[in-house]
């Protein structure tokens, strides 16, 4: 949702140098299209945060079956609704400030009304606060635990498993990282950037496209069991192994059914 709207909406704008789709800078259609992606914003906040509880009770807490279908889905319905009215509150309940894609700086930003408090602002800051501070505690404490196996592991299965464990951790954590330098310079740079050099605000859709393309570009680069099961020839033939083993790997994940 944040990639259309920066594409097709933001850049389009930018370019044809007017609000296409919407008409004008806060219409009703641009300020719909604010609720669009700061409900994705703040869902993504939430889902960092999943992401590295995640981590923490497969890793840490050694408790690999708390994340199951049914409970992962029962999650991000909660997340999902809890995001949605956050995205209400931000565009239409609080009286400032609405956020809105501004062609003029090229950017995203919130519309500041003189002589009122952002709550709006508050909010996307809380969330964003919230998820960076759990995240790193929960990473903090898998890198821990993670040195701790390595020096108390018995046997190679163990090493092997906390060799995988390290893989899919800095997965997580590039990701982590390319949503931090996105939301710390949107807030940043209202305050550094001089108002004679707006394009300077233009780094943030780049970062924003960076993040938004952070999970496929780095589950395509780095997690082969993601690349087998895509099941795509060249990423096959990159990894170099047999194609018997990559259908095997396949059949591993099919439900099992009785005999005929």
């Amino acid at each position: 949702m944040q990639l259309s709207i920066t594409c097709f909406y933001l850049t389009a704008s930018i370019v044809a140098d007017r609000y296409v789709i919407t008409g004008a800078r806060t219409s009703s259609l641009s300020i719909i299209f604010g609720w669009i992606f700061i409900n994705a914003w703040y869902m993504e906040c939430l889902v960092q945060i999943v992401m590295a509880v995640n981590r923490f009770t497969v890793i840490s807490l050694q408790k690999r079956h708390i994340f199951t279908f049914k409970t992962t889905l029962a999650i991000f319905v909660v997340l999902i609704s809890t995001t949605a009215f956050s995205a209400i509150c931000t565009q239409y309940v609080f009286p400032c400030c609405v956020f809105i894609c501004d062609k003029d700086v090229m950017s995203f930003m919130f519309i500041n009304i003189e002589g009122l408090y952002s709550y709006s602002n508050l909010m996307l800051v809380s969330y964003d606060v919230f998820c960076t501070s759990t995240s790193t505690l929960c990473y903090i404490s898998v890198f821990r635990s993670i040195r701790k196996s390595y020096k108390t592991a018995p046997s190679n299965v163990q090493k092997k498993r906390a060799n995988d464990d390290v893989k899919y951790l800095t997965q997580f954590v590039f990701i982590s990282i390319f949503f931090i330098f996105t939301w710390v310079l949107f807030e940043l740079l209202p305050y550094i950037v001089p108002k004679d050099q707006p394009e300077w605000f233009s780094v943030v859709p780049v970062l924003v496209t960076l993040n938004c393309s952070s999970n496929s570009i780095i589950y395509l680069s780095m997690n082969k069991h993601v690349q087998q099961s895509l099941q795509i020839p060249w990423l096959r033939n990159k990894l170099g192994g047999p194609k018997s083993s990559s259908n095997v790997n396949v059949i591993q994940v099919l439900p099992l059914s009785s005999p005929s």
